[in-house]
């Protein structure tokens, strides 16, 4: 009985080998920087029990199994985004309001169980909405898009390439997994492509304004994400399943060889090059693009003030 609840086909071998290696790169950044220090063993334990909880989800096929590895990711990303909290100052209300909006995923997956039990297949659009909504959480989609940003400006690296490569893409994987049960509606495809073009646009603006190196990785992996959303509601799944692996080896690169936020000799090419589109707009509509950007369009001000640390 318990093993019939676990399914294995190209997405899971797909997420398998994506997991494995990133594991492998986050203990192995984890060691340089933890090693012989107190937080090591705690650093340990999170990832193993993240990638427990990584596996039941992964080879789940159904939303009981997949709710229950989900849980326990969800547990161990916790752990991970507090690991550091004897370093620095300052870390009480950040991570635990991250933590909580990327959380509020698991309200639409529980009531997604509910209705796919209590209503019946007669309401499928329904449950594929809520799906939807869980995955665009998960996948720090809009318009609950700022907790990655938050979770790995205040996270070690280590913590931020399984954060920003697996957590992530488990959103992706839930379309992925209850792709047979959305395929023939046609509204929730189209609304998952509209929600994927919004984000890639909208984190886009919003990776050009950032002063930190981890937030701008996280908002071009949202951006990366929204597309790969685009690419599954348009059933292209192999390239997704391929666009899933570049974007999380992408972001381990970066996050462990941190690209500077101003190259060398960019001002050289600014001055010889000529004007862009932004420098062509009013100067009173450019600043106010920038501010609203740079607050995020206000979608985390909005949210965190109900979550009081």
């Amino acid at each position: 009985m318990f093993w019939s609840d676990f399914h294995f086909d190209g997405a899971t071998l797909a997420y398998l080998t994506i997991g494995l290696s990133m594991t492998l790169l986050a203990v192995w950044s984890g060691r340089r920087t933890l090693r012989g220090h107190m937080h090591w063993p705690r650093f340990v334990c999170a990832v193993v029990l993240f990638d427990m909880g990584y596996g039941l989800a992964i080879f789940s096929s159904g939303l009981k199994s997949l709710l229950f590895g989900w849980e326990i990711m969800g547990i161990a990303s916790f752990l991970l985004m507090i690991l550091h909290r004897d370093f620095r100052s300052g870390w009480q209300g950040i991570p635990a309001k991250a933590f909580f909006i990327y959380r509020l995923g698991d309200v639409g997956l529980l009531l997604a169980m509910w209705a796919s039990h209590h209503l019946g297949r007669e309401n499928a659009a329904v449950i594929s909405f809520l799906l939807l909504i869980t995955a665009s959480m998960q996948s720090s989609q809009l318009p609950f898009s700022s907790w990655l940003p938050q979770a790995l400006q205040h996270s070690t690296t280590a913590s931020a390439i399984l954060l920003a490569t697996l957590t992530v893409q488990m959103g992706v994987f839930l379309l992925l997994r209850s792709y047979p049960f959305w395929e023939h509606q046609l509204s929730i495809r189209v609304l998952i492509g509209v929600l994927g073009l919004g984000a890639a646009i909208m984190a886009a603006g919003f990776a050009r304004v950032q002063s930190s190196v981890k937030r701008r990785i996280a908002y071009v992996s949202m951006a990366h994400t929204g597309l790969i959303f685009i690419e599954v509601a348009a059933g292209f799944k192999s390239l997704a399943l391929i666009h899933v692996a570049a974007n999380a080896f992408l972001d381990a690169y970066r996050l462990l060889v941190p690209p500077a936020l101003v190259p060398a000799g960019v001002g050289e090419r600014v001055r010889l090059s000529k004007k862009t589109w932004e420098d062509r707009l009013p100067k009173k509509l450019k600043y106010t693009i920038y501010t609203l950007y740079t607050k995020e369009w206000g979608l985390y001000a909005r949210l965190s003030k109900y979550l009081r640390p």
